[in-house]
C-alpha cells in the first residue's frame, strides 16, 4: 500500500493555533495537565511570532485532548478491504476525531483517515456519517450484532476569580463516552445503560432477553454480556 494514498493533509500536532502552542504533559500529582502558551501583542492581538513587544499568556488545563498518555502510542492502521495492518505511532484526537500517525523511520506527522485502526489493545473501526465524514467507534463486541462505544472530549474553561487562589486549572477536559448496536450492515443505534433502552434497540420477539435482563441499569460489562447472550439465539 502506497503510504501518499493514506495522506489527507499534515498536521502539527499540539499546535493549538498560528499564534500559540499546547503541550501535554504529566504534574507532580500524576495528572495529565494540557499547557497552552499563546503570543499577545501590546495592542491586544494575537500574534504568531515573539517580538520586544509581545507578551506570553499561559493557561494550564486539566486533561488533554487525546485519547491516551502519553498521546503517542504504538499501533496500526487498516485501509480498505486488504484488512493488511500498516504499522504506525498513533496520536487520537477525541475534540476533532482525527487520526495522526508517525510512520517507522519517518519524522513526518501525517493526518490519515482509516477504515480501522489499532492503539495499544483499543480497536476502533470508522462508519461514514451522512455529510460522508468518519466517525471513529471503539469494537466492545463484535459478532452478528456490535457493541460499539464513541468516545468524545469538550473543554470546559472556567472564569478565574483573583481572590480565589485554589483555582489551579483555567478550565478541564471533560470525557463522554456513549454507546452503540450495529446488526448487520444497519445503522449504528444508540443505546443507554439500561434494560429499557437495550430492549428497545434490539425488539427481541423471542422474550429471552428480557428474561435474562434482570437489572433496571446496566454497567459496561453487563452490556457486553447481554449483546452477546443476544448474538447466541438469534
Amino acid at each position: 500500500m502506497n503510504r501518499q494514498c493514506l495522506l489527507i493533509g499534515f498536521l502539527a500536532l499540539l499546535q493549538a493555533a498560528s499564534y500559540g502552542q499546547c503541550t501535554v504533559s504529566m504534574d507532580a500529582q500524576k495528572r495529565v495537565i494540557t499547557v497552552c502558551q499563546t503570543y499577545i501583542s501590546s495592542n491586544g492581538l494575537l500574534i504568531n511570532r515573539t517580538d520586544n513587544k509581545a507578551t506570553i499568556s499561559q493557561s494550564v488545563f486539566l486533561g488533554s485532548e487525546y485519547l491516551t498518555y502519553p498521546i503517542w502510542q504504538n499501533g496500526s492502521l487498516e485501509i480498505g478491504n486488504a484488512q493488511k495492518s500498516i504499522p504506525c505511532r498513533i496520536a487520537f484526537n477525541l475534540i476533532t476525531n482525527q487520526v495522526v500517525c508517525q510512520f517507522p523511520g519517518d519524522s513526518v506527522i501525517h493526518l490519515v483517515s482509516p477504515d480501522a485502526f489499532t492503539i495499544n489493545d483499543m480497536h476502533f473501526v470508522s462508519r461514514l456519517n451522512h455529510r460522508a465524514e468518519r466517525t471513529y467507534y471503539r469494537v466492545l463486541y463484535a459478532g452478528k450484532t456490535r457493541l460499539l462505544a464513541q468516545y468524545k472530549c469538550t473543554l470546559r474553561q472556567t472564569e478565574k476569580e483573583p481572590y480565589m487562589l485554589d483555582q489551579s486549572f483555567d478550565g478541564a477536559y471533560q470525557r463522554q463516552k456513549s454507546f452503540y448496536i450495529q446488526r448487520g450492515n444497519d445503522a449504528v443505534a444508540r443505546v443507554q445503560l439500561s434494560r429499557k433502552s437495550l430492549l428497545k434497540v434490539l425488539n427481541d420477539s423471542s422474550g429471552k432477553l428480557p428474561a435474562y435482563l434482570t437489572n433496571k441499569t446496566l454497567t459496561i460489562r453487563e452490556l457486553v454480556a447481554a449483546v452477546a447472550y443476544y448474538d447466541g439465539f438469534i
